[in-house]
């Protein structure tokens, strides 16, 4: 077997094992969570008159142990919820319309938030408390 073939079978094993990974209660965690954060999302989209897009990044999820006391949705919407706090001014809500895009939420061991191209990637910790107040002041000093 050549170098290049090997490689290529260790990247599918690794993408296989992955894709197994992913067990059918992570599925539907995945899939309740996707829902409610679409909720948030049209509701935010009526508040501040734009085609937003929301999502999450699995690529790190919670653990099973976190799925249990924290919705991921939930800590995701605080920045939703920035975003409509923002829309409740002439100036913030055309603001939010020319230069938010999208959001992705993402979990990771300490809470960030960036807005770059007009996409806001937050960062979820589920030690972080006042999330809402959090983007919001981010978003006040960067849009």
């Amino acid at each position: 077997m050549n170098f290049h073939v090997g490689g290529a079978l260790v990247a599918l094993l690794i993408i296989s094992s992955v894709a197994v990974a992913q067990t059918l209660k992570d599925k539907e965690y995945f899939a309740e969570q996707e829902k409610h954060l679409a909720g948030e999302v049209t509701f935010t989209n009526e508040r501040c008159g734009n085609a937003l897009t929301a999502k999450f990044d699995w690529s790190r999820p919670p653990a099973p142990e976190d799925r249990k006391t924290y919705s991921a949705y939930g800590y995701c919407s605080a920045a939703l919820e920035a975003m409509r706090r923002v829309c409740e001014s002439k100036a913030g809500k055309e603001a939010v319309q020319q230069k938010i895009k999208s959001l992705t939420c993402s979990f990771g061991p300490q809470r960030t938030v960036i807005l770059k191209d007009s996409a806001v990637e937050y960062e979820v910790n589920f030690n972080s408390s006042n999330d809402a107040d959090y983007v919001f002041e981010y978003l006040q000093n960067n849009l």
